[in-house]
């Protein structure tokens, strides 16, 4: 049941109009837990017994924790509570390793022992994804860290609980949500507002604009390249090119999804953490992570980066965390080399930045470059972009070698690709090519407009007139133009397989 289906699109109608006939929290909870269960049987129905144990561990070990005795008057954790928090972690991670890292280390384990010449070889489990796993598993660690901090009580209502780590609207792909943020909306009864159902509607519909008419076309034309790129080699404006498409595609695709999850939460009464903002406007690696994919980053600053020391230590050992921080979240991305090279890539680019920093300050003064005036910020805005843009191709390659092969080509130029009639046979036709341009453009604007303007609360205003021509416009270039006209069919969104 894909977010963009007709049939989800029925279940969530469904969900929210039942959800708000019902009289009480307890039968909403009850009501919306079944919904989240049915939700994810339907996407991933052979590994729903993996979200019901996920879920287990954390409420037991989550009350548990709470019952070993409070944390010290120095902050520090009791040596009980360390004990069961650490088994607690270990649980939820193991399955989360067994599942998405066994097999890469076997490989890797058989790859070492061949280059030293042994004979000896370790089996390679090759198992299904649980969809989302990744997710859901870093959300109950944070869990039960939270309370062991005493930052959070224990959530004594199991059927909450498992609410909170299974809310359908973000069980497939986040945003990863707080114990302290998302259990005490789950506990409060909602009453129904038409200026919510209006806002959560229209955030949808741009969900459904950014991954219907950008991200899916964009990834026809970068599943062409980079799945055959020892095809297209000769032209590195194409190859440019892609790896451009695929920046936009990625972006589109997770940011709208993240928008269909919040504005589906949103129609229950539930507000989920913001996931992006305006990330390829950013001036630079650090501030780019910022804006990107936030609650991860903000779990991995809280959870991984601050308890290895942070910024409170010496130089090398906070480029040290930097790259810990990086590999981890590449490695969390997931199970290969590819991802690896791409988490490491962010962590030196930050590095890097932070050692040439006094060169770059003598450079803007050399050239007389003012460090705000808006060249600068449009040299650093278009620096940043490139960087980013580089280390998305190790993301999306299939392998090293592919990644170093469009890397290595991306100055072979040949006969602009731009131009070039090769260009139309990449999956999309003259007419498709402009409708994603043109929907590129609208998305990046409203974007900047957004900074200057709140773009709703200006249709809001509008005559009625004029809010339904925007409304029905929306929902017909949707229709003609994505899932459910004759263009192309809609792909998974991308994060569903980390």
């Amino acid at each position: 049941m894909q977010f963009t289906s007709v049939e989800y699109l029925a279940f969530l109608a469904l969900s929210v109009m039942v959800y708000f006939a019902l009289p009480g929290t307890r039968s909403r909870t009850v009501w919306l837990l079944i919904a989240s269960y049915v939700f994810y049987f339907s996407i991933s129905a052979r590994w729903t017994l993996a979200l019901l144990g996920i879920t287990v561990v954390g409420y037991v070990f989550g009350r548990l924790i709470e019952r070993s005795g409070p944390t010290l008057p120095d902050n520090t954790i009791p040596q009980t509570t360390r004990r069961l928090l650490a088994i607690g972690i270990i649980l939820v991670a193991g399955t989360l390793f067994f599942f998405k890292y066994a097999g890469f280390s076997a490989t890797l384990l058989n790859d070492a022992l061949s280059f030293v010449g042994t004979s000896a070889r370790s089996p390679v489990l090759a198992l299904a994804l649980p969809i989302g796993i990744s997710f859901w598993t870093f959300q109950s660690i944070a869990y039960l860290v939270d309370i062991a901090r005493g930052k959070l009580v224990a959530e004594k209502n199991l059927l909450r609980f498992a609410l909170f780590v299974s809310f359908f609207p973000q069980v497939a792909a986040g945003p990863i949500a707080r114990g302290g943020h998302l259990l005490p909306q789950l506990a409060e009864k909602h009453t129904f507002s038409y200026e919510r159902m209006r806002s959560a509607l229209l955030l949808m519909a741009w969900g459904f604009f950014k991954k219907l008419l950008i991200a899916d076309p964009l990834g026809v034309v970068v599943r062409t390249i980079f799945d055959k790129p020892h095809e297209f080699g000769s032209d590195g404006a194409l190859l440019i090119g892609a790896a451009v498409a695929f920046a936009i595609q990625i972006y589109c695709d997770f940011s709208g999804y993240t928008d269909l999850a919040r504005g589906a939460a949103r129609l229950f009464g539930v507000d989920l953490m913001k996931n992006f903002d305006r990330p390829y406007a950013a001036r630079s690696i650090k501030e780019f992570w910022r804006r990107w994919h936030m609650t991860l980053m903000a779990w991995l600053k809280d959870y991984i980066y601050i308890p290895l020391g942070g910024s409170r230590v010496s130089a090398w050992r906070r480029y040290g965390n930097i790259l810990a921080v990086f590999l981890l979240s590449g490695l969390w991305h997931g199970a290969g080399l590819t991802f690896v090279a791409w988490g490491l890539l962010n962590g030196l680019y930050q590095i890097l930045g932070d050692m040439l920093a006094p060169a770059r300050a003598k450079a803007l003064t050399a050239l007389r470059i003012r460090r705000d005036g808006r060249l600068h910020h449009a040299l650093q805005t278009v620096t940043t972009f490139a960087l980013v843009t580089i280390a998305w191709v190790f993301f999306r390659a299939n392998t090293l070698g592919d990644a170093l092969y469009i890397l290595t080509r991306m100055l072979n130029f040949g006969p602009s690709a731009l131009w070039h009639p090769e260009t139309l046979k990449l999956g999309l036709s003259a007419p498709q090519m402009l409708v994603t341009a043109i929907a590129t453009v609208i998305v990046f604007s409203a974007e900047w407009l957004s900074v200057r303007i709140s773009l709703p609360t200006l249709l809001y205003r509008q005559p009625l007139m004029v809010r339904w021509f925007v409304y029905e416009l929306a929902i017909l270039a949707i229709v003609i133009f994505g899932y459910y006209g004759p263009m192309f069919s809609a792909a998974d969104f991308a994060y569903f397989k980390f």
